[in-house]
């Protein structure tokens, strides 16, 4: 979701096999700033290279392949003179099929935050998967100091509120210095859990935690809420999360994602899914109006077919949502016929 930005600087990859590693799964949220270059970039090479690795669980390995991913792309000719950035987090799923065990391998750049829903009796306990990479934190701040930079209120250099980042040439100088020295690097913290069907993993960017709006914890007793009402499609989940997030007061772009560990066939869709909103043809909201139609032509939209896709979609939900009220008043006309037979 764009939220209140004028542009959406987020990404994220899906992929339910790796490359040639059977029972293998990658998930990914990349949470772009100073565009969308960076966040992109990664999105698309990252889980490639993943793919090519001889084993997905081997931390020395993903971890060589997430800073020469960084690498490449500081040192691309098409990207070297733009300073975008982006934090990530993504997860390795490995099923055990004698166990019937799924091996998470959570991995972690910057601020964005991964947390495993753990199912016990009636409800679920979190479990966190990542930690966030703060320029405040002792040894993100020795570091920063040690290759050079300050911290100013809160940011490196007083810049970037995150301490470790792809991208961000103007905060990796000197590029002489070793990878996971410099002042913002993307190495990477890992932390592997074991999943169960029925567990769930959510992923998801800062602008879900943006000033508290939740905890860990709070966002999961959230999702599970939801979850009871919207008990077939994870993806409304998501939406409604997001919503939700937007009308608590968070301004920044909006990513989440929601994992579960069961049979996905049925639900499995090639087609994405572009749901928009509602379009406002006010004389000062034309920045509005030029995200809403990149939005649209990236889904693969012209603005009068997003619009009257619109229509449709507010239309079928009045519809349903009338139906109900039918079947309520039905219901209750019933209910007062039998108790009139039984008094008489």
């Amino acid at each position: 979701m764009h939220g209140w930005r004028e542009t959406m600087e987020d990404a994220h990859c899906v992929l339910l096999t790796v490359g040639q590693h059977s029972r293998s799964g990658f998930f990914g949220i990349f949470d772009g700033h100073s565009g969308a270059l960076c966040s992109r970039y990664v999105a698309e090479k990252l889980p490639q290279n993943i793919a090519n690795c001889k084993k997905l669980d081997d931390d020395a390995e993903l971890r060589e392949v997430i800073l020469q991913t960084d690498e490449d792309f500081l040192t691309s000719v098409e990207w070297r003179t733009r300073d975008d950035g982006s934090a990530a987090i993504f997860t390795v799923a490995l099923y055990d099929e004698e166990k019937k065990t799924y091996k998470l391998i959570n991995a972690n750049v910057g601020d964005s935050r991964t947390v495993l829903a753990k199912k016990e009796g009636n409800g679920y306990t979190a479990t966190t998967c990542t930690h966030d990479h703060k320029p405040t934190d002792e040894s993100e701040r020795k570091r920063i100091e040690a290759a050079g930079g300050s911290v100013q209120l809160s940011r490196v250099d007083g810049q970037l509120a995150l301490s470790r980042a792809f991208g961000d040439r103007m905060l990796k100088v000197p590029m002489e210095y070793p990878r996971q020295d410099r002042k913002v690097t993307a190495n990477p913290d890992f932390i592997t859990v074991t999943a169960v069907p029925g567990d769930f993993l959510l992923m998801a960017c800062d602008g879900i935690y943006e000033g508290d709006i939740f905890s860990r914890e709070s966002v999961i007793q959230w999702v599970q809420e939801k979850m009871k009402e919207f008990p077939n499609d994870p993806a409304v989940v998501c939406a409604k999360l997001l919503d939700e997030c937007l009308a608590r007061g968070s301004r920044d772009n909006m990513s989440a994602m929601i994992i579960q560990f069961e049979n996905g066939t049925a639900y499995h869709n090639e087609v994405n899914q572009y749901i928009p909103g509602p379009y406002f043809n006010g004389e000062n909201d034309h920045k509005f109006q030029e995200a809403y139609l990149q939005d649209a032509r990236s889904a693969g939209f012209t603005l009068p077919q997003a619009l009257q896709l619109y229509e449709k979609i507010t239309r079928e939900a009045k519809e349903k949502e009338d139906e109900g009220k039918g079947d309520a008043k039905t219901d209750s006309g019933t209910s007062d016929h039998h108790g009139e037979s039984d008094t008489n």
